[in-house]
């Protein structure tokens, strides 16, 4: 996902007290959801006044879009991460291309952030959008945009080991991110911190969509 210019011309400043805002936005919306949190709430839990907010928001609906995009940045950065620990050629003592897809899932996992309220307010933002007519326009850009991005690097760590998919990887992409927040959802309601399993199960998945691999 690219950096816009008002970005690159935020101050280190003002971009701290931004960052401050989501993380506490993030934390209100897993406990109450979004509706339940306002723009005061969300302000006093990350110390700041309306102001601030406004200066940085024009609403508590783009702050929802922003959240989105910095998790999706987080996605994104956590999958160049797991591309990196692929070689360029598959060797025999990485047990293969099966292997290097499973220590790669590995290195995605490990990068995901470890709290459940993320994950909750992840699913929040969806009802949200799904409640709010105005808001699912600029929901479904966001979603597509980190689909599209992430679809792309999959396609570049499957190049690297001499693999493809049987389906568009879009499709695998879509499938491989019900399957996490579903095991992790279900994980959660069982009082687990994380499934003990869930790097084994996208593997799995994955690989049964990898064919001509050498």
């Amino acid at each position: 996902m690219n950096t816009t210019p008002e970005t690159v011309r935020r101050s280190p400043r003002r971009e701290a007290t931004r960052q401050r805002l989501l993380d506490a936005a993030v934390e209100l919306f897993g406990e109450r959801g979004v509706l339940g949190s306002s723009v005061e709430e969300i302000c006093e839990r990350a110390g700041f006044t309306r102001g601030a907010f406004y200066s940085n928001f024009e609403s508590k609906d783009e702050l929802c879009l922003d959240v989105l995009r910095r998790k999706g940045e987080q996605y994104l950065s956590a999958m160049q991460a797991a591309i990196a620990v692929i070689p360029d050629v598959p060797g025999p003592a990485g047990g293969g291309t099966e292997g290097l897809i499973r220590d790669a899932v590995g290195v995605f996992l490990e990068a995901q952030p470890k709290k459940p309220a993320e994950l909750v307010s992840m699913m929040e933002l969806r009802l949200h959008a799904l409640r709010t007519p105005e808001l699912r326009e600029g929901w479904l850009a966001v979603h597509e945009g980190i689909s599209k991005s992430t679809s792309g690097l999959l396609d570049v760590a499957l190049d690297r080991v001499g693999a493809r998919l049987s389906v568009p990887s879009s499709q695998v992409i879509e499938l491989l991110g019900a399957v996490y927040e579903n095991t992790v959802s279900l994980s959660l309601l069982r009082g687990e911190s994380r499934p003990a399993d869930l790097a084994e199960q996208l593997a799995a998945l994955l690989d049964a969509f990898i064919v001509g691999d050498c």
